[in-house]
């Protein structure tokens, strides 16, 4: 059983390195977060995974492995104090990666949509009703909803755009 180390790789080429890890033997592990995106085109939503740290893995390495690294084309260097030493990373540091990855701590994506209903309460965030609470009567397409709003002391049913209203609880 070795230590961890974060070994530096080639730019882009984390996947291709873990690959060279594998074909080693040397177990590895490289820290992904998900991320969904819009497409330009289609607007579609779709996910990704990038590496956590652009350029960089973590691999669990015994005296011997070290040679081996000299032969991958992947791997450029370690992390290493000022006169070269290698610093070994806790197993417990690693693991800790690995656990808040599982749980999607380093995920970016979108939040759940719930679709307004009648009855819901939003906040106005601007215009001339912004601060007003509303309480959601009627939905008026894709872009706008009707709603009661309290004004000069009365309930008064208004349209207001979805992008001028924030869902309050």
């Amino acid at each position: 059983m070795g230590h961890w180390y974060v070994l530096r790789t080639r730019a882009g080429q984390q996947q291709k390195a873990m690959l060279e890890f594998e074909n080693n033997g040397i177990t590895a592990y490289c820290p992904t977060m998900r991320r969904e995106t819009r497409h330009h085109q289609t607007k579609k939503w779709m996910m990704r995974e990038y590496p956590l740290f652009t350029g960089y893995v973590f691999a669990n390495l015994r005296i011997s492995d070290f040679g081996t690294l000299r032969d991958m084309r992947s791997v450029l260097s370690f992390l290493a104090d000022a006169g070269g030493t290698p610093i070994p990373v806790p197993g417990d540091v690693v693991e800790d990666i690995r656990d808040a990855q599982e749980r999607g701590d380093f995920d970016v994506l979108r939040p759940p949509v719930r679709r307004l209903r009648a009855g819901d309460t939003v906040q106005v965030k601007d215009g001339p009703l912004a601060g007003h609470y509303a309480s959601v009567t009627n939905i008026v397409g894709r872009r706008a909803i009707k709603a009661f709003v309290e004004m000069f002391g009365m309930l008064r049913e208004v349209e207001i755009g979805l992008e001028s209203i924030r869902r309050v609880a």
